[in-house]
């Protein structure tokens, strides 16, 4: 309420609230517009429309409504963070239990190991290609590499398929795809698929949408692949559990294999020290999927 307060009647800046915080400034813009959703899902916010959360212009032109809603009503806290304890044993588990109970389960259980194998954001993993994983000949890619287009700093990186049961999934779900006719390409060639298709697609076969995360943010974001990320965590047991949470436990095994810091960065993608400590911040939870040859 108080970063609400800020940045709306206060007229301050994401940037500005959060370095008075010691915070990243994704911090405070996750944390104001969570609150400003629970708001409109509990029917506070009249009509305003969901899509203008994403926009501080049009949260300040509505400040009004949105601040006497935000006093008037208690919509209670977000969910708490995931202490699932994600070791190779509890994500097998996981899989089971998603497999049980989702017709999607094939891409989610691949999406989940690739994220955990990897460590990529959630834009990254949606701009994967078919021909970032398999070579012509359909082998794996063990060592490929994170296209500079798709990568969220714009800078090519390592990008590495080490975990066997990442392949696994992987694989299974490109069978599925196969079966389904999914994005396919040329007999003989990455096992019949598109190389330039997406790896991941919606359950309707289509590259998960891509956009600007508001009007006045003009940085990329596939909101309906986070979507899918969180049903698919949620349907593993893992409720809380977040993208940035996996990819939080990814540096921090990564950081007990030994990888220093300057390792850290390149395989993430990190632009600086400072997101590397803000990463490895989160008490230790083992995480037994990225292979030790990735450091």
């Amino acid at each position: 309420m108080s970063l609400l307060i800020s940045v709306v009647e206060g007229g301050r800046s994401y940037k500005e609230v959060a370095s008075d915080l010691g915070v990243a400034r994704s911090t405070v813009e996750r944390r104001i517009k969570g609150l400003l959703r629970r708001l409109q899902q509990a029917g506070a916010l009249g009509s305003i429309r969901v899509d203008w959360l994403d926009s501080l212009v049009a949260i300040r032109r509505e400040r009004e409504t949105i601040m006497a809603a935000a006093r008037a009503h208690d919509v209670g806290a977000p969910p708490p963070p995931c202490r699932v304890v994600l070791d190779a044993d509890e994500v097998a588990a996981g899989a089971s239990r998603l497999r049980s109970c989702c017709r999607s389960a094939n891409r989610d259980i691949a999406l989940i190991y690739t994220l955990l194998c990897t460590g990529l954001k959630t834009m990254e993993l949606a701009l994967l290609e078919v021909g970032d994983y398999l070579d012509e000949n359909g082998n794996v890619r063990r060592v490929s590499t994170l296209r500079g287009e798709v990568a969220a700093s714009g800078i090519a990186r390592p990008l590495y398929f080490n975990s066997s049961r990442a392949v696994a999934s992987i694989d299974i779900y490109l069978e599925e795809r196969m079966r389904r006719r999914l994005g396919t390409g040329e007999p003989g060639r990455f096992r019949g698929l598109d190389p330039k298709s997406r790896l991941f697609l919606t359950e309707a076969g289509r590259p998960f949408l891509i956009t600007r995360r508001s009007p006045t943010d003009s940085r990329l974001t596939s909101k309906y692949l986070q979507a899918t990320l969180r049903l698919a965590f949620a349907r593993a047991g893992w409720v809380g559990m977040t993208a940035q949470q996996a990819r939080r436990q990814v540096a921090l095994s990564l950081d007990r294999q030994g990888a220093d810091r300057a390792q850290l960065r390149e395989l993430l993608g990190l632009r600086s020290a400072r997101q590397v400590r803000r990463l490895l911040r989160l008490p230790p939870m083992p995480l037994d999927l990225v292979s030790h040859e990735i450091v």
